[in-house]
């Protein structure tokens, strides 16, 4: 259950949330995944070869295999990109990375699924 600190929460909010978190939730169980994810929210810039126009997304979960972003552009199957995520530590991380799918997430924005190839120095 949904606990908020301090404060006795309002339980149309507190649904709400509920809601939300079930539908992420329901969203995990449906994605065919070949290996563990785990949440990791950044930002991330894609250059897609061949494009010279570089899209903003955010990263949803991640693994050594691939990464899930969030756009509000369709992205091409079998894209190859440079991804460069941002790391709060140094510089930021460039990868280079093939979407695998994308699809619909709300009415504005898409999900997409990239496997990772290499490193992009």
């Amino acid at each position: 259950m949904l606990r908020l600190s301090g404060t006795a929460p309002n339980t149309d909010v507190e649904n709400a949330i509920r809601d939300l978190l079930e539908e992420d939730a329901f969203y995990d169980r449906i994605e065919n995944r070949s290996s563990h994810r785990e949440h990791l929210v950044r930002p991330v810039a894609m250059l897609i070869r061949g494009s010279q126009e570089e899209i903003i997304a955010f990263s949803r979960k991640v693994s050594a295999a691939g990464i899930g972003l969030i756009t509000s552009a369709e992205i091409p199957e079998r894209s190859t990109a440079v991804l460069t995520i941002e790391s709060l530590k140094g510089g930021p991380i460039k990868m280079l990375a093939q979407c695998r799918w994308c699809r619909p997430y709300g009415p504005n924005w898409k999900i997409s699924g990239w496997q990772f190839i290499n490193l992009h120095r």
